[in-house]
């Protein structure tokens, strides 16, 4: 059951509270194995996705203290998978291309943080750099690879315990 479901139940049963009068036991234990029910309904949805709940909960895990909370941490999830698949591989190729680039300043001593560098660049650093950054990350070998990996990680039976 999501965070929003959870609140309505709880509505339902705050308002059973306050009319004691015209409410029954009965009323109360059916509600409550209302309640029950979906919560399992809910569980046996999550667990026959076992992946998917694992990934969500790494999710939800580092990105509830940036958004402040879990329900804006799900909401800025939603947003991001209403998202083509293609767009995400197209930020993770960007992305895989400026740690390269990154690590490759830090691997000549030049930290790009603070425009700290310890050495002079020269002529066959020059030479390198520019062989680096022609020679980054395409689309096509990150989609393959991303494409490889998901597979490889659907495949893995350890995944699913």
């Amino acid at each position: 059951m999501s965070w929003n479901d959870k609140k309505h139940i709880t509505r339902i049963f705050n308002a059973f509270k306050r009319n004691k009068e015209r409410i029954y036991k009965e009323d109360i234990d059916a509600l409550k194995k209302l309640d029950e029910l979906i919560n399992e309904n809910s569980k046996s949805i999550t667990t026959g996705n076992l992946i998917y709940a694992k990934l969500l909960c790494l999710y939800l895990k580092q990105n509830a203290n940036y958004y402040k909370g879990v329900k804006m941490a799900v909401k800025g999830l939603q947003t991001e998978l209403k998202k083509p698949l293609d767009y995400h591989l197209q930020m993770l190729t960007k992305e895989l291309n400026n740690i390269e680039l990154i690590n490759y300043f830090e691997s000549k001593g030049i930290d790009l943080t603070n425009g700290y560098c310890d050495k002079k660049i020269n002529s066959e650093d020059e030479k390198e750099l520019i062989k680096k950054l022609t020679s980054e990350w395409s689309f096509e070998v990150v989609e393959k690879s991303f494409y490889n990996s998901a597979n490889d990680l659907i495949k893995d039976i350890e995944n699913y315990t």
